[in-house]
């Protein structure tokens, strides 16, 4: 992704988080009354325990919300950018726990949520890939246990582990993909990683999802996708990546953390560019001048009359409020 790319994925959330204020309504009886566009997930069940329903509702282009029920009719909780596929299996159980299933190629995601100290927390999991890689992974957040299961039937055996002491993750601070949040359970030399920096870890990942930043810090399989941000002497946070493209262009991207009051994060993303597009027609002079050898770069620059373009720098801040990129003019 080039720059052009970065604006417009940055205008698309800036878009989003304003369309969520038009889309779900403070409060309503029907579906109609609390949202103003086709409501393509649903699920109900009683979040807060007081004998109520409540619902979850999701969008195709607007992201998903909570609604708790009254005598009424139902009052908004909060609305998040998150946005679900159509496809995804949700559901609320007896104890109000909300069930999210992300069925992909090679198994299934699942994520349990249940509404606990002012949110919605996740509670636990499973990231199961029997389809393909013949395991499953449980994961148990309110207990840290961990249990995977590997192999079919009667070669099927279990391995029990436990968790690091985890961040509260709320619903919407990590992408709902669990290959992106090995993270969370990876262990240093001197113990597991700081709470604080698992939790810039999700935010970043959500980052990554969402294609908020250049392709290079997003590719999770490659060398800068897949680390975090490590922290920094004066407590934020950063990470960067470097992409290089003869011919083309090279882009040095850089994502700062800085934890504000109230449990929010300012994220500023610095991207300086280059255009190296003239590399080609001097690559072509030294091929086709004998003796160009000789000559420096500079020297040839000057007699094909190309003025190297001077970087180019950008600087995109955005607060992340609860579950919301809220970009800052």
């Amino acid at each position: 992704m080039k720059k052009t790319s970065l604006i417009i994925s940055a205008l698309a959330l800036t878009m989003a988080h304003g369309a969520n204020a038009l889309t779900f309504k403070q409060s309503g009886k029907t579906l109609t009354d609390l949202c103003s566009e086709n409501v393509t997930i649903f699920a109900e069940g009683d979040f807060n325990k007081d004998g109520v329903k409540d619902l979850f509702l999701g969008t195709e282009n607007s992201g998903s919300a909570f609604y708790f029920g009254n005598a009424d009719g139902y009052n908004l909780f909060r609305d998040y950018d998150l946005r679900l596929d159509d496809k995804a299996k949700v559901t609320v159980n007896a104890n109000g726990v909300l069930r999210i299933q992300i069925d992909i190629k090679s198994g299934s995601d699942v994520f349990l949520f249940r509404y606990q100290n002012g949110g919605f927390v996740l509670i636990g999991g499973k990231k199961d890939r029997h389809k393909s890689e013949h395991f499953d992974v449980s994961y148990n957040f309110s207990t840290r246990k961990v249990i995977k299961t590997n192999g079919e039937g009667s070669s099927k055996s279990t391995e029990n582990g436990v968790m690091s002491v985890q961040p509260d993750i709320k619903f919407c601070w990590i992408p709902l993909k669990w290959d992106m949040l090995d993270f969370l359970f990876e262990v240093n030399e001197d113990g597991s990683l700081p709470v604080e920096q698992m939790t810039v870890g999700g935010i970043f990942r959500r980052m990554q999802d969402e294609d908020m930043f250049h392709w290079v810090l997003c590719d999770v399989e490659g060398h800068y996708g897949r680390v975090i941000p490590d922290k920094n002497e004066d407590g934020s946070y950063d990470t960067y990546g470097i992409y290089e493209a003869p011919g083309s262009y090279n882009l040095d991207t850089d994502v700062k953390f800085t934890k504000l009051s109230g449990g929010k994060y300012k994220i500023v993303v610095n991207e300086t560019s280059q255009d190296r597009s003239y590399e080609g027609e001097v690559n072509r002079y030294y091929e086709e001048h004998e003796g160009a050898e000789n000559e420096s770069y500079d020297e040839i620059l000057e007699k094909l009359g190309i003025e190297v373009p001077d970087d180019e720098s950008s600087t995109t801040t955005y607060i992340f409020d609860d579950g919301k990129f809220v970009e800052q003019k």
